[in-house]
């Protein structure tokens, strides 16, 4: 079922109107040690609680099969923890994984980049650009990532993105982000003491599930956007995760 952009973030049982309201991180607010611990939580989070787990159910099986050089980029890599443990990965399982972790803001990047100088031997690229106009040419990597990233967009600006990743992989797109509605909410309300220490993760959360999508949501502006040839999926994932996956034939 196909969602005009404007029905989508509409009202449901136990989901709220979609609202898109900026995030503190996003807007600047906070100093350096404020975003180091913010990422540090958004890690805690996407490590127990599906990003990670999504990503190795979806990306490393189709890594897997592959006999020559990868390269994966990660849009909206934070600390760049995500990559670190891919490339951990592949060394793992002999395989060749080049990681291009890209992220818009230089405060992001100062934490990622200490992560990958303190690991031996990573050959992690991080890039500041904008998720918006990507610096890269058609069918330049395997596939695109991103990790609770697609939730910061509008409908047109989902469409938009997607078809720009899009061309630029010449596999496929694996994106895996939060679902609104009010029961995550309640959830992370409850664990904040653990996973959201630090205020910009207690306010950009909240505010984060009430920007995400829901599955048939995404799903429908997947299809929306038009991808060519695509075989287009969104599997939700507990606890109130989803991942997209489109590949090309």
């Amino acid at each position: 079922m196909h969602h005009h952009p404007q029905q989508i973030g509409q009202s449901k049982w136990l989901v709220p109107s979609r609202i898109d309201q900026p995030e503190l991180l996003d807007s600047g607010i906070g100093s350096q040690s404020d975003v180091r611990q913010n990422l540090a939580d958004l890690w805690r989070i996407n490590r127990h609680l599906g990003g990670l787990s999504s990503l190795k159910r979806h990306l490393y099986p189709r890594l897997r099969n592959s006999t020559h050089r990868l390269v994966c980029l990660d849009i909206g890599t934070g600390s760049a923890q995500i990559p670190l443990k891919m490339e951990q990965w592949a060394k793992q399982h002999g395989l060749e994984l080049e990681i291009l972790a890209l992220d818009f803001s230089a405060r992001n990047l100062k934490v990622a980049r200490d992560h990958v100088v303190s690991t031996p031997l990573s050959q992690i690229s991080l890039i500041q650009g904008d998720a918006h106009s990507l610096p890269f040419a058609p069918n330049s990597v395997d596939y695109v990532i991103s990790s609770l990233f697609l939730h910061h967009f509008s409908p047109e600006q989902v469409l938009a993105f997607l078809r720009s990743t899009f061309r630029i992989a010449r596999r496929g797109l694996i994106m895996t982000d939060l679902t609104r509605g009010w029961l995550p909410l309640l959830a992370f309300k409850i664990i904040q003491p653990l996973f959201a220490r630090s205020y910009l993760t207690r306010h950009d959360g909240a505010v984060s599930i009430r920007r995400a999508y829901i599955p048939t949501e995404l799903l429908s502006l997947a299809k929306t956007a038009d991808l060519p040839n695509a075989a287009i999926s969104v599997y939700p994932s507990w606890p109130w995760r989803m991942t997209l996956v489109a590949e090309k034939p």
